[in-house]
């Protein structure tokens, strides 16, 4: 009987054994619970901003005040007919406007200008230079803008005057004016276009210095044509 190992004859009734392979031994197991170093991720996932803003009175009166600054229109204030935005200031404030696109552009629209786009998106009238008009039509075109008027003279003793936002469905927002510097510009109004519903903003912010001032002041330095 040979009972040398090395010299034993090839086991050829067993062929499983010559692939089967080795399993590595399982991690051992502690016996108690150790969660002093585990970090549970809570954080959550980002949330869309919450609208503050109060909604304008639909076919009503909103004042645009100091302790409510903001409101928002609703989609169909936003998107139907015509934007009305007027000045009924003693002084004959003028009015002009600077805004930016989805695509991308910035123009401007200015109390003397007469627009040259077939159909823009703000526009001005010479013969009313306290008036600017948004087709609401193309909404859908316009990011963000900014209403400022200059003066057109020394405003009267007393001075009061009144901006004016008005809807297609008579919906009206309402800012108190303050008579711009006499060599400045002031921003009274912006307006940005969240997901289809535009948000007002009194600023009344004065500013020394040219129209271009305005435009710098709020980003919007790149603009290269009017209307």
């Amino acid at each position: 009987m040979n009972t040398d190992p090395h010299g034993a004859p090839a086991r050829t009734d067993l062929p499983f054994l010559r692939r089967r392979t080795r399993r590595a031994p399982a991690a051992p197991v502690p016996s108690t619970l150790d969660l002093s170093a585990t970090t549970i991720d809570t954080v959550e996932p980002p949330r869309r901003p919450a609208r503050v803003a109060g909604r304008a009175r639909s076919g009503g009166r909103t004042v645009l005040a100091p302790d409510a600054p903001t409101v928002t229109l609703t989609r169909l204030q936003s998107g139907i007919g015509v934007l009305r935005i007027a000045a009924n200031a003693p002084d004959l404030l003028r009015l002009g406007c600077a805004y930016a696109l989805a695509d991308g552009s910035n123009a401007a629209v200015r109390h003397d200008d007469a627009t040259s786009a077939r159909a823009p998106v703000v526009a001005a009238d010479r013969r009313r230079p306290d008036l600017l008009t948004v087709d609401l039509r193309q909404s859908r075109k316009l990011k963000r803008m900014i209403v400022y008027g200059v003066a057109a003279g020394d405003p009267p003793p007393g001075h009061e005057g009144v901006l004016t936002v008005t809807t297609w469905g008579g919906t009206r927002l309402e800012l108190p004016l303050e008579p711009p510097p006499p060599l400045g510009v002031t921003v009274y109004l912006s307006i940005y276009n969240i997901d289809g519903e535009f948000v007002v903003r009194a600023e009344s912010d004065p500013l020394d210095g040219p129209v271009r001032a305005a435009w710098q002041a709020y980003g919007f330095d790149r603009i290269t044509a009017a209307g």
